[in-house]
């Protein structure tokens, strides 16, 4: 399929002319594109469980619904609130503790309870209506069957062009509740769609993963021996891949960080972290083994360039040129 078929089936569901009671097709959509690169390759497609697309969708919708009180739904006789914001609220109901929590520091047994709940209606509803907008071209799918399968082609369109649907499915989404919601509720409602963004977690646990267990020791980026403070920095810029993985985390030294900042890092930087990956991803360890589910020897290469093509900037800067004397410092990478 062309691209402008793919361009012209996201601007159908972004439009009017989709039908939308509530605003579940964008929160779908917004999950896939969170979930990318972490899909499983398969002869289907790329594969997606309900669960981890689901849990997605959930989180975000914890914050718009429980902390920003958006409503998602246009009224109607039969009820004032969508589904999923009942079960939301439900929860928080029952315990009211909950309202002032994160939806990642809620009790994971409460929390799973919320997420099943959640992939109950929206296989009910939401997977089909998206499948059907999008004439069975972007998702393949089985009610009775674990998740999803993205078709190959729909899912290279997503990667190349992830960040401009990213923006349309925000404003189209910020457009629909405008139409729902009450003035006071309306302020930065962009700014709130993205703060409903799961944030990046707590990184420590994987500067210690790396230092200790695959004794990276030095800057991947200048080489330079780490001192005190270390700091874990996204490959490929959080705010593209949206999702820790040990995979796109690397050591470096506080002024490296710093200038890369939200850039992906000079083209040759792709091999380095490619082949320490290649030895990290051997390691007969669950949780090493959990991070790298659904990673293959081209995603980061793929990523790098996806991204680029998206617009986000490469630093040039002559810190983060590593010379071959920082090259042999490296002790696991170099």
């Amino acid at each position: 399929m062309k691209e402008e078929r793919y361009w012209s089936l996201f601007n159908f569901v972004f439009s009017d002319a989709s039908k939308k009671r509530n605003s579940y097709k964008f929160g779908l959509i917004k999950s896939l594109l969170d979930s990318l690169f972490n899909g499983r390759e398969t002869e289907q497609g790329i594969f997606f469980s309900y669960e981890q697309l689901f849990t997605k969708f959930t989180e975000n919708y914890w914050n718009l619904v429980v902390k920003y009180d958006l409503r998602q739904m246009r009224k109607d006789r039969r009820s004032e609130l969508s589904k999923i914001e009942t079960i939301l609220k439900s929860a928080v109901a029952i315990n009211s503790v909950l309202e002032n929590l994160e939806f990642s520091s809620i009790d994971l047994c409460q929390k799973n309870h919320i997420v099943r709940q959640v992939i109950i209606e929206c296989k009910k509803c939401v997977v089909g209506a998206l499948y059907e907008d999008f004439e069975g071209t972007l998702y393949s799918f089985d009610l009775k069957a674990d998740g999803v399968f993205v078709a190959p082609l729909a899912y290279e369109f997503m990667l190349k062009y992830k960040m401009e649907i990213e923006k349309l499915n925000y404003y189209s989404w910020a457009k629909f509740l405008e139409k729902i919601n009450l003035d006071h509720a309306l302020i930065r409602v962009i700014e709130k769609l993205e703060l409903a963004t799961p944030k990046r977690n707590d990184l420590s646990i994987y500067r210690d993963i790396l230092q200790k267990e695959f004794e990276e020791c030095n800057c991947f980026y200048c080489g330079k021996k780490l001192q005190r403070h270390i700091h874990v920095d996204h490959f490929i810029p959080w705010s593209f891949v949206k999702d820790d993985k040990i995979w796109n985390l690397v050591l470096t030294c506080p002024q490296c960080n710093e200038r890369k900042n939200n850039k992906i890092p000079a083209r040759e930087y792709v091999v380095r972290i490619e082949r320490r990956n290649g030895i990290i991803c051997k390691r007969d360890d669950v949780l090493i083994q959990t991070e790298f589910e659904g990673y293959t020897d081209s995603l980061v290469d793929r990523m790098w360039r996806y991204a680029k093509m998206s617009g986000v900037k490469e630093y040039k800067g002559d810190s983060i040129f590593i010379s071959k004397r920082g090259c042999k410092k490296s002790c696991v990478y170099g």
